[in-house]
């Protein structure tokens, strides 16, 4: 048995949910979207709100997006200082966009809100993370 094998068999603990909410520059009153849209991620970045809040604050994590892909992806990250919600967002973008160019995916990103990210500590004291993605 492998240790990558043997790593995502270890039982995880949800750790945190963080949550993407958007001031709504559109709305008369400027209300508040509770998600981003993935495709217009780059704009929804200039208005979402606690965009530089440290929420993770280790500096190796994985994280994997099963939907909607037909080959589920698991990406590592490394930062110094931890994880904002802006650096996240612009990571897990960028992943979608190489992502959706491949030949083997094919989805289109302006329809894909990621609500929250579920974050998971394994025994082993490794961050996971999964996406809620709604579409």
């Amino acid at each position: 048995m492998s240790s990558e094998f043997k790593d995502h068999q270890i039982p995880k603990n949800l750790v945190n949910i963080i949550t993407f909410n958007v001031t709504d520059t559109k709305s008369v009153d400027g209300g508040i979207v509770p998600w981003v849209n993935i495709g217009r991620a780059n704009e929804e970045i200039l208005n979402l709100v606690d965009a530089d809040e440290i929420v993770i604050p280790e500096h190796d994590i994985s994280i994997s997006i099963d939907y909607p892909m037909q080959n589920p992806e698991t990406f590592q990250l490394y930062s110094s200082i931890g994880f904002s919600r802006k650096l996240l967002l612009i990571e897990i973008r960028e992943k979608f966009l190489e992502l959706s160019s491949r030949n083997d995916e094919s989805f289109d990103s302006n329809a894909l809100d990621l609500v929250a990210l579920d974050v998971y500590k394994t025994e082993a004291g490794k961050i996971e993370i999964t996406l809620d993605i709604d579409a």
